[in-house]
């Protein structure tokens, strides 16, 4: 938790009546007046590269506001129902974390402050410098406004060890690469290497291979989607988006080159895997983790046969619709998109900025430390896929029924299932629920 001493206390003036009578004051003492303290509550994942940000974000408005008192209540669930129930407990947040797949959930139950109005009129808010593909991540399915201060732009890219792919006599990664440049290195390191998986699907974020980042590019890089354009049918039983996960799948059931979700853990840290995929937000801890341990680098995600194709998004807070002090809220999630705090989140490596004028910033450079292709990650987000939005009933690919229908399709696959089985009927599922979802 960060906090900072908030003024407790403000003296008042002692003073005396002098009456004709010469009547005089004396053994007055100052009656201090007690205010109350001003405290933030803040929603938030506490765990990295989440709670690095916030520690950040802090840290700079506490230099700004030292009366301000930062406290930090940990999510430990699916963040909608948390905060409805934390407001029907008369502890609302003030500031609540939010990502693009869960904003529309948090509109549509109407638990966010659209913050147009506070931006519209604060002039050092530079809205302009913000990448706009950020800021419309913030939106609701049928709702606009500004309900999210972007912290981060990330797309998905593929991290490498180097030493692997050299010991096994693979030519290392470059941007030309296709799927199938990829899988046939892996097998040449399985070949040379014992008790190792060559791609590790895991990360701090969603350790679970059905993350739609991972996903939902394989369904697109088959010509395939997971919705209609106008939102109302689920197409993950189309004959285009079961291809692209019966190639997705095939990776464990076929070509036996991805780790189990049992098998996975920190396979990239451990050397039990050559290749993960992941966000630049987790680069930070992979430096700590590894040190010089192994020599490694990322590269552009391989091609598929519709194009290149990743997951890309960004997270940030917003305001709660309940907080007492709306403004200091504002002070407080404004800085996310100040040069000072986007450069400490890249110089951290904790994230990618998502100011337009830090796109050629010096900290991006490698400044010699691994990954030495940080390129990649600015390049990359240009074929970024954003997560759909689903009706607040129906979940979204973080929680409730979404998640639920694609993660145990996967699942089942991997336990023997028929790829075009399993997601008929998570697709059936879905669909029922947007049938009868306003």
């Amino acid at each position: 938790m960060n906090t900072s001493k908030p003024r407790a206390w403000r003296s008042s003036a002692a003073f005396c009546l002098l009456t004709i009578g010469a009547i005089a004051c004396s053994n007055l003492s100052p009656s201090p007046t007690p205010t109350e303290p001003l405290v933030l509550q803040v929603l938030t994942y506490d765990t990295p590269p989440i709670s690095q940000v916030f520690d950040i974000l802090t840290q700079a408005f506490v230099k700004l506001h030292p009366e301000v008192t930062v406290t930090k209540t940990p999510i430990t669930s699916d963040p909608t129902q948390q905060i409805a129930g934390l407001a029907k407990a008369d502890n609302a947040p003030d500031v609540i974390w939010t990502i693009d797949a869960i904003t529309p959930s948090l509109i549509d139950a109407r638990l966010l402050l659209n913050l147009d109005e506070l931006a519209n009129v604060d002039s050092t808010f530079k809205r302009d410098d913000i990448n706009p593909s950020a800021l419309a991540a913030g939106n609701g399915r049928n709702t606009h406004g500004l309900y999210m201060i972007p912290a981060v732009m990330e797309s998905v890219q593929m991290f490498y060890n180097q030493d692997m792919f050299k010991q096994a006599g693979a030519p290392y990664p470059d941007e030309t690469w296709k799927w199938d440049d990829l899988i046939a290195a892996c097998k040449k390191i399985q070949d040379t290497h014992a008790n190792v998986k060559c791609l590790g699907y895991s990360n701090q974020i969603m350790p679970d291979p059905s993350w739609w980042a991972y996903l939902v590019p394989w369904i697109r890089g088959y010509g395939g989607d997971v919705l209609s354009a106008d939102g109302t049918l689920s197409t993950l039983s189309s004959p285009e988006s079961l291809a692209g996960i019966q190639a997705y799948t095939d990776l464990w059931t076929k070509d036996q080159i991805a780790a189990t979700p049992e098998q996975r853990g920190n396979c990239f840290v451990s050397q039990h895997c050559a290749v993960i995929f992941f966000v630049a937000g987790g680069i930070g801890a992979l430096q700590q983790h590894i040190g010089t341990s192994f020599n490694w680098d990322v590269q552009l995600m391989p091609l598929l046969p519709k194009g290149r194709f990743t997951g890309t998004g960004t997270y940030g807070f917003g305001i709660s619709s309940a907080t007492k002090r709306p403004e200091l809220a504002w002070d407080y999630i404004k800085l996310l998109a100040t040069p000072g705090v986007q450069r400490a989140i890249a110089l951290q490596r904790v994230g990618m900025p998502v100011l337009l004028s830090l796109a050629n910033d010096p900290v991006l450079n490698s400044n010699g430390a691994a990954p030495a292709n940080m390129q990649v990650f600015t390049q990359g987000s240009q074929y970024g896929l954003y997560p759909p939005a689903y009706p607040t009933a129906c979940g979204n690919f973080y929680s409730g029924l979404v998640q639920t229908a694609i993660s145990d399709a996967f699942k089942e696959v991997l336990n023997g299932a028929r790829v075009e089985d399993a997601f008929k009927t998570a697709d059936q599922k879905i669909q029922a629920c947007l049938d009868t979802a306003k």
